[in-house]
Parts: C-alpha cells; sequence; structure tokens
C-alpha cells in the first residue's frame, strides 16, 4: 500500500510537551472551515500579545493595536485560504492551515507539476491583489488619496469610532499591500521565489530550479538580514534567519536525494526488474547506463530504508516534504512493477 493509507501517515497527533518547543514549532487549533483546520502558530500568539501590550509605535492608540491584530490575521487567513482553494481547483488538496505574522503555512498539495503549483502559490497573493482593488477604490472615493509606499505605515489620523469605514479601507489597503510587495519578492520560500521556481521548472527540471530558487533564496534572506540589523527591524531579521535555515535545510536534502529522488521527470520504472528480455549484447553506451540505473536503484531502495527507519522510530510527521515524496514515488513505482509482473503470470 502506498504511504498515504499506512497507519503512521494518519497519525498527526502533537507529541510536543515542552514550553519551549511549543514556542518554537507549537500551534492552538481555532476552528474549521470548508473541511480546513485552521490554527495559529506560537509565534503569531505571541506577537499578538506583544503588540497589546507594548503598542505598535510612537502615534498609535490601543485601538490601532486591536484593529492592526485583527487586520493582519485576517489578510493572512484569506491569503492561505486562496491558495487552498487555488490548489483544490487545479485537482490537489488543502486540508491544514497554520497563521503565521508574516505569511501562514498552507498545507495545499498539488499535483507536482509546474503549472498547479504556479497556480496554487499565485492564488494567495491573487486574494491580496483583490483586497488591495476594493479597499483603494474606497480610499480613492472617500478622500481622493491612496498610499503606494507598502513600507511607510503612518497612523491613519486620531481615533473616533469602531464604525469608521476610511479608516477599517486605510488598514486593510495597508496591511494587504504591504504583505503583498513582501510575498511577491523572488526569494524562497517566498510566494515570489515559489513562483520563479515554477517558471523556471519547464526549462530546467524539478530539480535545478529548486536548487537555484533555494540558492538565491539564501542569498536574498542574508540581504533581508542585512537590512533588518541596519533599520533595526526585529521580524524581519527573524524572517530572514528563517527562510535562510529553510532554504539551506532544502538544498542539503536536494542534493542528498540527487536528481533521481528529486526530479518529476525522471524515470524510475528502468531501475526495476519487469522482464523484458534483453539483448545479448549492450553497447558502451547501452552498459554504462545499465550500470548507472542499477546504482541508482541501489541507492534509492537504501533511502527508501533509511525514511522508513526514521518512521518507525520517530512517525510520519518527522520526515521533510521531500522525503515523503520519494517515499511515495517509490512506492507508486513498485507497485507499476508489481502490475506488469502480474499481467505476465509471475
Amino acid at each position: 500500500m502506498g504511504w498515504q493509507d499506512r497507519p503512521y501517515y494518519r497519525d498527526r497527533s502533537d507529541s510536543t510537551s515542552n514550553p519551549l518547543m511549543w514556542a518554537l514549532m507549537g500551534s492552538v487549533p481555532l476552528f474549521t472551515a470548508f473541511a480546513i483546520r485552521v490554527r495559529a502558530h506560537a509565534s503569531l500568539v505571541i506577537l499578538i500579545v506583544l503588540v497589546l501590550l507594548f503598542g505598535l509605535g510612537q502615534g498609535f492608540t490601543w485601538q490601532d493595536r486591536i484593529l492592526s491584530m485583527g487586520v493582519l490575521f485576517t489578510i493572512v487567513l484569506l491569503h492561505e485560504f486562496g491558495h487552498c482553494f487555488a490548489a483544490r481547483a487545479v485537482g490537489g488538496e488543502a486540508k491544514d492551515i497554520v497563521m503565521h505574522p508574516l505569511g501562514g503555512l498552507a498545507m495545499a498539495s498539488a499535483p507536482r507539476h509546474a503549472w498547479p503549483q504556479f497556480v496554487t502559490v499565485a492564488g494567495g497573493p491573487a486574494v491580496n491583489v483583490v483586497i488591495c482593488i476594493l479597499c483603494g477604490a474606497i480610499l480613492w472615493a472617500t478622500s481622493g488619496w491612496v498610499p503606494w509606499n507598502p513600507f511607510r505605515f503612518v497612523p491613519a489620523g486620531n481615533f473616533h469610532s469602531w464604525l469608521d469605514v476610511w479608516r477599517y479601507a486605510y488598514w486593510i489597503y495597508q496591511v494587504s499591500w504591504m504583505l503583498l510587495i513582501f510575498n511577491l519578492l523572488p526569494v524562497f520560500p517566498l510566494d515570489g521565489g515559489q513562483m520563479l521556481q515554477t517558471i523556471l521548472w519547464p526549462k530546467f527540471g524539478y530539480y535545478r530550479s529548486m536548487l537555484f530558487a533555494t540558492t538565491t533564496g539564501m542569498v536574498g534572506a542574508v540581504v533581508m538580514a542585512a537590512v533588518g540589523l541596519a533599520t533595526g527591524a526585529l521580524l524581519l531579521l527573524f524572517i530572514a534567519i528563517s527562510g535562510f535555515m529553510t532554504c539551506m535545510g532544502m538544498r542539503r536534502q536536494l542534493l542528498a536525494a540527487g536528481p533521481y529522488g528529486s526530479e518529476d521527470e525522471a524515470d524510475y520504472s528502468a531501475a526495476y526488474d519487469t522482464g523484458m528480455p534483453k539483448r545479448k549484447r549492450l553497447s558502451k553506451w547501452r552498459a554504462k547506463r545499465a550500470v548507472k540505473r542499477a546504482v541508482a536503484d541501489r541507492d534509492e531502495q537504501q533511502r527508501i530504508d533509511a525514511i522508513l527507519a526514521k518512521v518507525s522510530a520517530n512517525g510520519m510527521n518527522s520526515l521533510t516534504w521531500v522525503e515523503k515524496r520519494a517515499l511515495r514515488k517509490a512506492t507508486e513505482h513498485q507497485r507499476a512493477a508489481d502490475m506488469a509482473m502480474k499481467r505476465r503470470g509471475l
């Protein structure tokens, strides 16, 4: 059976009990909508508490603190639902959303091809575009002014009423505009970096496009960290460090797996013995190719054995996305080989 059918894949219980680990990796369950479970990452909970306690800066009232956190939560949530609905539109699945301070994480699984992946990633920024257009139109109609600088957030005048439509439109527009521009930076794993990877995928293949994306993501993270240090933007510095570690980890996994363990275009079925008759004599090129396939088959089997041992020891949640994907592909290829042998009556 496939890895999706195995009991350890269905076991998603959270075994984290250490408070420090919860602060770094934990989450709080919120609600379920459209068959999608929504959770808040611990970092978002901590950010909301800090903002409510210490404020946003000079010129912002306590009402602005509440408004800002409500707007941030709503926009990030709509952004992630955009990813989920886009994934479903191209034949994928979406079951979980984890809310983060600047861009959550949608557990959306789309078909592993360039176009479905591009649509899934673009679904989030598309929601921000719609929000900016609607709120920008309200701002222009009511005041004749629309702020174009997404990173120059100023207090929107004195607070008068919770029913001030212009104030809501300003906050929603500015936060959505800032998140849109930031997310479209071509720095992996931001949406812009992921979209760039899917654009390069058809021409260079998944493996090389991901290596390029993760490498440029590390460079971009270093630049963001430098900007964060220079401007005192600690949140930007935190995002840069997190992005750098993510890219470095994915790049190491890609290099460890190699093209045979990463490429969608690679045909692993040739590495299995299907019982087809072989020619008595092979050219040197064919002989080298056969040896290469045999070595790849052996390495792949060792990799799968290591993954299964990891699952047995720590559960399915301990696997990375690359490892889950390798396990799924190996299961599919073995199943195809079994079907071929069955047709031949073996």
